[in-house]
């Protein structure tokens, strides 16, 4: 290969602090459409995660072999790229190294190396990239540092102007008026879509915008969802790589996934599941803002910011990094390798070193729990293969908003009813909760009172279970004669909507009917497959067979939960919050061979007494009263 024989040097000194500054200059995206590159229009991947970029510059077709970037968190990042001709330069590398200094400042090295191709190379390269790119790299990072210096949450200001539609802007902020969306919320969209940069208002996460906002999540994820249905946004589905947890696909439509899906920078096929590998993220609608959806970098470290540090290894290579770690999960992989190496950063451990060595066969490290701050990692590669190194932390993004989740929100199904999976399409879900629910005694209702005023009070039924499920982000999915089936992401929503709903049937207005309504509830929690059923979005699967079952062990007043449930902390924590009497007990349910550890929760006392104990009764305790005649548990 080609020896570097250009070698240029640059420093800047910014006046923020190197933990304020990384998050903005090493989104090489931004910098490379501030200094002037141009913008790239493809890539497709050849060996070792090298990817060939196709693109013009000054209107002349170009392409070149782009190398993985490689970083180590808050110290430096870099790349190497090889330009075939008629570009004149064969390679270039360039390197961006961050250096505290004292006062919260931090000096901010670059250096350029190029191999050129031909006398013009040698002496464009010089003029070009070492008097202009570098000249316009210094401007960029200044105006950039300066932001950070200035304003404690950092607004990038566009790099062109916006070009706006301000009539379909206000026509929108008028509909989110009508969908019931806070002003203050409205007022903050709209800003955003005025203001921001074009890659702020396209992809955006609806969590990351209420972080950055301090609004509650949940309600900017809602609004998002309304401003979709008003015109003002669009929604799409990204498809993420488990890998580098990259979009290798995007999709417009649940009905345009598949089984398993293919990410070209990784070189690997994986399931697709609704917990993990489909998030939604929502556009700007191009008829409210025209942007330019191009790219100028497709592998800087603000790409993967869940990676702490990528380096390069070579065969029977050793390096030591030293980095900043928080309090999290980590994972060392490589694609050269097949285990991967898993640890813990804790705020309590003495040690701040670990000692990862790998060969053919296996990965291993030395000690699994690690100090929080300062750490020194050293990676033996025992192979004789180069490898690519990747620390990262192994917990999805907090700020995504997974398929699982918007799915199961009222508004959505609501909002967008015909979006539904391709017939035949099942896509697996980690882990949802489902609550099922059936009135005690509707046929006799219907009997005792007639037909219309029945129907009526089913009726009634259904809207404050729907209200009471939506409340707490969940989603009713189908109704059945009189009974409910209803999703929920979370676990702790789930329970606290069950005991909402029970407080209503034996306390509230339900109670005081004639004749008084029961309602007998039943959750289970765990995997299931999310399918189209009569181009519907249904779930289907063991789990969803066990929680119906469940329900059918309740008697009325009371809800019946699962050790899936009963054993999550979260709900551990509500349930002894709420004061409610608890009973454990054993059925064998209907068509399922195993025994299940149920508990059966008591929000009142079971005989109507207001001043009795809410105490755990003992297993096989019998209650008169209950059910109008003795019961054994």
């Amino acid at each position: 290969m080609e020896p570097y024989t250009i070698h240029l040097y640059s420093s800047v000194i910014l006046d923020a602090p190197v933990e304020r500054l990384w998050p903005i200059l090493s989104d090489t995206d931004r910098t490379n459409r501030m200094i002037g590159l141009p913008a790239f229009e493809r890539t497709r991947p050849d060996r070792d995660f090298v990817q060939i970029v196709y693109g013009h510059f000054l209107g002349v077709p170009v392409n070149w072999r782009e190398h993985p970037f490689e970083w180590i968190f808050e110290q430096q990042f870099s790349v190497e790229r090889e330009f075939a001709p008629p570009l004149p330069v064969k390679r270039l590398q360039t390197i961006t190294r961050f250096i505290p200094l004292p006062g919260d400042r931090t000096k901010v090295d670059v250096e350029v190396h190029m191999a050129p191709r031909n006398i013009i190379g040698n002496i464009g390269g010089r003029l070009i990239v070492g008097q202009q790119m570098l000249r316009a790299m210094r401007q960029a990072y200044r105006k950039l540092g300066h932001l950070a210096a200035t304003f404690e949450q950092v607004v990038l200001p566009p790099v062109r102007a916006p070009r706006v539609n301000q009539q379909r802007l206000r026509i929108a902020a008028k509909r989110l008026h009508m969908f019931g969306v806070r002003d203050a919320l409205i007022d903050r969209l709209t800003a955003h879509i005025l203001s921001a940069d074009d890659p702020q208002v396209l992809k955006m996460r609806a969590f990351a915008l209420a972080d950055a906002w301090g609004e509650p999540r949940m309600e900017v994820l809602r609004m998002c969802l309304y401003a979709t249905r008003a015109g003002l946004l669009d929604l799409e589905w990204d498809v993420l790589c488990p890998s580098c947890r990259g979009p290798s696909q995007r999709v417009r439509s649940l009905s345009d996934l598949e089984h398993d899906a293919y990410c070209p920078s990784c070189d690997v096929r994986y399931d697709t599941n609704f917990d993990e590998s489909i998030e939604v993220r929502f556009s700007v609608n191009p008829a409210t803002r025209k942007v330019v959806d191009v790219s100028y970098c497709i592998g800087g470290p603000a790409n993967t910011p869940h990676i702490v540090a990528q380096i390069a290894l070579p065969a029977r290579g050793r390096r030591e990094m030293r980095l900043r770690l928080t309090p999290d999960r980590y994972r060392l992989r490589s694609r050269q390798m097949t285990g991967r190496v898993l640890f813990e950063v804790v705020s309590n451990a003495a040690l701040r070193t670990a000692h990862i060595a790998f060969d053919n066969e296996s990965a291993r490290i030395d000690q699994s729990l690690i100090g929080a701050g300062e750490v020194t990692i050293v990676i033996d590669n025992r192979t004789d293969t180069p490898a690519l190194i990747v620390i990262e932390r192994s917990d999805w993004s907090a700020q995504a908003t997974s398929a699982a989740l918007v799915t199961s929100l009222t508004e959505f199904r609501q909002l967008f009813s015909s979006e539904a999976l391709s017939p035949g399409v099942g896509i697996a879900v980690r882990s949802l909760t489902f609550l099922f629910s059936d009135l005690k005694g509707s046929t006799a209702l219907y009997e005792q009172i007639g037909d219309s005023p029945a129907y009526a009070r089913v009726r009634d039924h259904f809207a404050l279970m729907s209200a009471i499920i939506g409340a707490h982000n969940g989603s009713l999915v189908k109704t059945i004669g009189d009974a409910v089936m209803a999703v929920f992401s979370s676990t702790e929503a789930a329970v606290a909507a069950a005991l909402e709903i029970q407080r209503e049937f034996t306390l509230g207005e339900m109670a005081r009917g004639n004749p008084a309504l029961q309602v007998k509830l039943g959750l289970h929690s765990g995997p299931c497959i999310a399918v189209n059923a009569n181009n519907l979005l249904d779930y289907f699967g063991s789990t969803v067979n066990i929680a119906a079952r469940v329900q059918n062990e309740s008697i009325g007043g009371d809800i019946v939960l699962t050790e899936a449930l009963t054993g999550d902390p979260l709900v551990q924590s509500l349930l002894e919050r709420e004061a409610v009497r608890l009973e454990r007990f054993e059925r064998e349910l209907r068509g399922l061979s195993q025994q299940f550890r149920l508990t059966r929760v008591w929000v009142t006392p079971p005989m109507g007494r207001a001043d009795a104990p809410l105490t755990e009764l003992p297993v096989g305790a019998t209650i008169q009263g209950a059910t109008g005649r003795g019961a054994a548990w």
